[in-house]
């Protein structure tokens, strides 16, 4: 495992850095590439017509600057090795940023205004696709992908810009949730008997998990973010619906499954299937329910965390207090009112699960309100029991793009003025 790791980081160093070269000179060094730029700063509002100026950060950056003392551009350095993108992973802290956040300039300069001012936040995990179908942009190449144009054409000069900081960049993509394919293409949806587009109990249409056409479709999607200049390939709802758990194949058509022993082996192989298609390209992780780490079995919906965590190189549970709903869990009444307690148990019970396995545990913390009102103490509670497992990175969420001030993200170090 190690030394496939080894082999495919290094591949996707040397090749990633003549590619942002490649995409830098196309985006901004042609005359296209800047009417285009200045016409979408134009459009939001910037005097200065240059989305690159707009985002410069009025201090340094989390990365390695390339400027020399003099101000001029620094010879460049060799590539990154192995070692320094897998650290580099294993330190990303970072905040969730929707689509049209990460669109909107004057919106995403309020997020990256937040994380510049809070030392030990480097990361950001964008919406590539979300739930709702979108993709942000059109896609560049020889790639055809059927999803709803986000209309957000700049989306990828961003990516540039924020990788030139040497931000860590993940692109989450939502991969079995998607109404816009289900309904463009019901014969790769999950169906009802009479052919009908089955629906969750929230009224949400899924692909069919077990239709590996719809694995290509979100193959296409993972490689075209790397095109871009993602780190990593973060999948989200890489599962079946949890409201179908317990149905059967006379309840809904879900062609394909005889190809697979359990819901499990599905997902373990559409996992498989994406992580060699990412081989030398980028890291591959998978967003898991909370609950993952306490089920011995996949729950119904294909998430079993030792089959998982064999697969890809970060696992991330969504280890949310709030959504710990039944009482007792961990031995608490009501344990979105413990979040050190739910948070340092769920890591520890990752940990143990996944030793020796080929993933890292990255997790999701809470950082909104639902029954109880989260605010500094609540979230800085989490980050410190995540801290005190060994664990360096972790990934804030919050859907409204809003995240809570008076945290100190790094571990044990003062917040330097």
């Amino acid at each position: 495992m190690q030394e496939h790791g080894r082999t495919r980081q290094s591949t996707r160093a040397s090749a990633k850095r003549e590619k942002s070269r490649v995409r830098w000179r196309a985006v901004f060094g042609t005359l296209v590439g800047i009417l285009l730029l200045t016409g979408v700063c134009v459009f939001y509002g910037y005097g200065d017509g240059s989305l690159k100026e707009f985002f410069r950060p009025t201090h340094s950056s989390p990365g390695i600057s390339n400027q020399e003392p003099n101000g001029e551009e620094s010879p460049e350095t060799e590539p990154i090795e192995t070692a320094d993108a897998m650290e580099k992973a294993l330190q990303a802290r970072g905040v969730y940023v929707t689509m049209d956040v990460f669109g909107t300039p004057s919106q995403f300069k309020r997020v990256i205004t937040f994380v510049r001012e809070n030392p030990g936040l480097n990361c950001f995990v964008v919406d590539v696709k979300d739930n709702n179908g979108r993709i942000p942009c059109t896609p560049t190449g020889d790639f055809n992908i059927p999803a709803r144009i986000g209309g957000y054409e700049h989306f990828s000069a961003l990516v540039d810009v924020l990788a030139e900081e040497d931000y860590y960049m993940i692109a989450r993509v939502v991969a079995f949730q998607d109404p816009y394919l289900a309904n463009l293409k019901p014969e790769q949806a999950i169906r009802n008997a009479d052919g009908s587009l089955w629906r969750d109990r929230d009224g949400r249409l899924w692909l069919n998990p077990y239709d590996e056409r719809n694995w290509e479709f979100i193959r296409d999607i993972a490689l075209w973010a790397c095109e871009m200049g993602f780190d990593e390939v973060q999948l989200d709802y890489v599962r079946f619906p949890d409201s179908a758990r317990g149905l059967e194949q006379t309840s809904v058509l879900m062609p394909g499954s005889e190809k697979f022993g359990s819901r499990g082996d599905a997902i373990a192989a559409f996992l498989k299937y994406m992580d060699d298609a990412l081989e030398g390209k980028g890291f591959l992780s998978a967003d898991v329910f909370g609950f993952v780490t306490i089920a011995q079995d996949d729950m119904g919906i294909g998430q079993k965390l030792e089959q998982l965590a064999s697969l890809v190189d970060f696992i991330s549970p969504m280890v949310y207090p709030s959504h710990y709903y039944n009482a007792g869990i961990y031995g608490f009444e009501v344990p979105e009112a413990h979040p050190s307690e739910v948070v340092y148990k769920a890591m520890e019970e990752a940990i143990q699960r996944t030793d020796g396995l080929k993933a890292r545990i990255r997790p999701w913390l809470q950082d909104f309100s639902m029954r109880i009102k989260y605010g500094p103490k609540e979230v800085q509670a989490q980050i410190d029991s995540v801290y005190e497992h060994g664990i360096e990175t972790f990934m804030l969420w919050n859907p409204a793009n809003v995240y809570t001030d008076g945290v100190t993200y790094l571990n044990g170090e003062s917040i330097e003025p």
